[in-house]
C-alpha cells in the first residue's frame, strides 16, 4: 500500500514537474517576444544551462537506473522520461538563444544521451548486468553534478542580480517533487532506493535555496549580463 501510495504521490508531483517545465518554456517564449529579446540571451536570462544540464542528467540517470532494475520500475520510467524530455526542450531554447558553444553543448550531449537509452532498452536483456552497475555510477555522477549545478545556478542569480525568465512555480515543485523522491525511496527500500533518497535530499536543498533568491533579486532588469 505504501510503495503505491509514495509512487502515485511521486507521479502526481513529477506530473507537477512537467508543468512547471512547461511554465519555464512559457516564459522563454515570452521573452522572445519583447524588443529586448533581440540582445542574445535575453529570452533565457539568469537560466544557467548547466544547472538545466545536470537536472537533465538526474531525470536520465533515473530513467536509465529504471531500465537495468531487475523489473523495469514503472513510476520511475514513465516519470522521469517525460521529464528528461521537457528538460531537453529548455535546452533547446538555450541552444537557440545563446551562441557560445559551452551553452550549445548541453544539448547536443542530451540528444546523445537519450539516443543511448533507447539502445540500452531495446537491447535490455543483453545489457542489463554491465547497464546496472553503468546507472548506479552514473546515479553518483548525478549527485556530483546536480550540486555543481545547482551552485552555478544560485551564483548566476547572485552575479546578475535577478531572477530573470527563472520560474518561481517550476522550482517549486521541482523541491516538492525532491522530497516525494526521498519517501519513495525508503519504501522502495536502502538496496534499490538509496539513489532517490541521496540525489532528491541534495536537490531538495539546492532548489529551496534558489527559490530564497526570487524573494531577494527582482525578476527583471533591463540590462542583460
Amino acid at each position: 500500500m505504501l510503495y503505491n501510495f509514495f509512487g502515485i504521490l511521486s507521479s502526481v508531483f513529477f506530473v507537477g514537474c512537467l508543468f512547471g517545465l512547461v511554465d519555464q518554456l512559457r516564459r522563454i517564449r515570452k521573452r522572445k517576444g519583447s524588443e529586448l529579446a533581440l540582445s542574445s540571451g535575453y529570452a533565457t536570462q539568469s537560466l544557467s544551462a548547466n544547472a538545466f544540464f545536470s537536472s537533465f542528467i538526474a531525470f536520465y540517470a533515473f530513467f536509465l537506473y529504471s531500465i537495468m532494475l531487475d523489473e523495469i520500475e514503472p513510476y520511475i520510467f514513465i516519470t522521469r522520461l517525460f521529464a528528461a524530455l521537457m528538460t531537453l526542450l529548455i535546452l533547446f531554447e538555450l541552444y537557440v538563444d545563446r551562441h557560445q558553444l559551452s551553452q550549445r553543448l548541453p544539448f547536443l550531449v542530451g540528444v546523445g544521451c537519450m539516443v543511448i537509452a533507447v539502445v540500452a532498452f531495446f537491447f535490455r536483456e543483453q545489457v542489463l548486468v554491465v547497464g546496472r552497475t553503468t546507472s548506479v555510477v552514473l546515479a553518483l555522477g548525478a549527485t556530483v553534478v546536480m550540486v555543481q549545478g545547482g551552485i552555478q545556478q544560485i551564483r548566476k542569480i547572485w552575479l546578475e542580480k535577478t531572477t530573470g525568465a527563472l520560474s518561481l512555480p517550476m522550482n517549486a515543485v521541482f523541491m516538492c517533487k525532491d522530497l516525494s523522491n526521498v519517501a519513495f525511496g525508503f519504501v522502495l527500500g536502502l538496496t534499490d532506493g538509496w539513489p532517490l533518497i541521496m540525489l532528491g535530499s541534495v536537490s531538495a536543498l539546492l532548489k529551496l535555496a534558489i527559490i530564497a533568491q526570487f524573494f531577494i533579486y527582482p525578476k527583471q532588469k533591463e540590462v542583460v549580463a
